[in-house]
């Protein structure tokens, strides 16, 4: 688990990252370039990652077919995100995603980041994210480089 303390937030505890699949990680249905390499270095720093999906394409078991280190979970509403989220510590996740169906795990987790990218973010998501980035790179970054999460948090 990383621990990093944040002037004027407190400390934030990251073990897990809990991703939304459908634009967040893809556009359309495809990887956006990069994002395999930078969940490489994720599982690298200790991340435990989580890919979560309504699967409405069919195709996240047979991306992700499982391992100890990036498992694929099938959520269908807002509810089964946050209750997943909720299982496996939210107070040491991260949760990463743009959409309504997102915003219940934001409300509980540890650290919550909301992508915009092509395919947009709702409002609520927004509002409920902890910070907001233009792309998933820019997210991925963040957890990967400590300074960049405290000059973004720090009060």
């Amino acid at each position: 688990m990383k621990t990093i303390a944040v002037p004027g937030w407190g400390s934030v505890e990251m073990e897990n990252l809990v991703l939304d699949l459908n634009g967040t990680l893809t556009e359309s249905g495809d990887f956006i370039p990069g994002v395999l390499d930078y969940l490489e270095k994720l599982k690298a720093q200790g991340f435990k990652i989580f890919i979560l999906s309504g699967d409405t394409r069919g195709t996240l078991k047979h991306t992700f077919p499982g391992s100890s280190e990036i498992e694929p979970v099938i959520t269908k509403t807002a509810r089964e995100k946050r209750t997943f989220v909720e299982s496996i510590g939210a107070e040491r996740t991260v949760c990463v995603g743009n959409g309504n169906i997102d915003v219940e795990m934001f409300r509980v987790a540890g650290l919550s980041i909301c992508t915009i990218q092509t395919e947009g973010a709702t409002t609520q998501a927004m509002l409920q994210a902890d910070i907001v980035v233009a792309h998933i790179k820019h997210a991925f970054e963040i957890l990967l480089d400590p300074e960049k999460l405290i000059a973004t948090l720090r009060c």
